[in-house]
């Protein structure tokens, strides 16, 4: 153990967004005539990205998904901060990482990510944050975790990948870097059943522990 590069996931990992995201897609929805859905459906379609949100929430319904996109994005871009927080223990444990260099690895798209990363007072933690357009494949694809450490200038035996979804835990295994799986996020253990994290989590402040 002990690693001098902690690459985070963000939804379910470092903060819950999971009423936000709900009242947004709730938003959308309405403008189609759609009816509501719950938070533990909508939970359960986060982590692939927007558009990947947005087509199973939609489902089968006869509406453009572009339109639908963007009738999301306005909706949630509304209400970022209405009730979305850091869950206990992240300022202190990102605090006591100290000079780790630190990054954020996430399928939200990057101006979402930072926007709620500023409001938060988070951003100023991490030397880096990757969203999901900011390249070509997101999660599970190798792309930013790669650029990550290339940009860090450390080796990957000394690299860990956090994070509480199937994606984070197949990134790291697909780069060859360790994984901590944190079980307090949006994820249900048996999504990574198949899958064999190095540490799992259930709480932030066990990370430091690790690290």
């Amino acid at each position: 153990m002990g690693y001098d590069l902690c690459i985070f996931d963000l939804d379910g990992t470092l903060i819950d967004t999971r009423m936000d995201i709900t009242a947004a897609v709730n938003d959308m929805l309405s403008n189609y005539d759609l009816g509501k859905k719950g938070v533990d459906e909508v939970t359960g379609y986060v982590g692939d990205g927007i558009r990947k949100l947005v087509e199973r929430c939609i489902m089968d319904n006869r509406a453009d998904i572009e339109q639908a996109i963007s009738v999301f994005k306005a909706a949630y871009s509304s209400r970022l901060l209405e009730t979305t927080k850091p869950y206990p223990g992240v300022f202190r444990m990102l605090e006591q990482l100290g000079g780790r260099y630190k990054a954020v690895l996430t399928n939200k798209s990057y101006d979402l990510s930072k926007a709620i990363t500023d409001g938060l007072d988070l951003s100023h933690f991490f030397t880096l944050i990757i969203g999901g357009d900011t390249f070509d494949l997101k999660k599970p694809y190798t792309d930013g975790i790669e650029y990550i450490i290339k940009h860090s200038g450390i080796k990957k035996e000394k690299a860990v990948m956090i994070g509480d979804g199937r994606n984070d835990i197949l990134t790291a295994e697909n780069a060859g870097v360790a994984s901590i799986y944190v079980t307090y996020g949006f994820s249900k253990k048996d999504i990574i059943k198949n899958l064999h994290p190095d540490f799992m989590i259930n709480d932030p402040l066990e990370l430091l522990d690790i690290c």
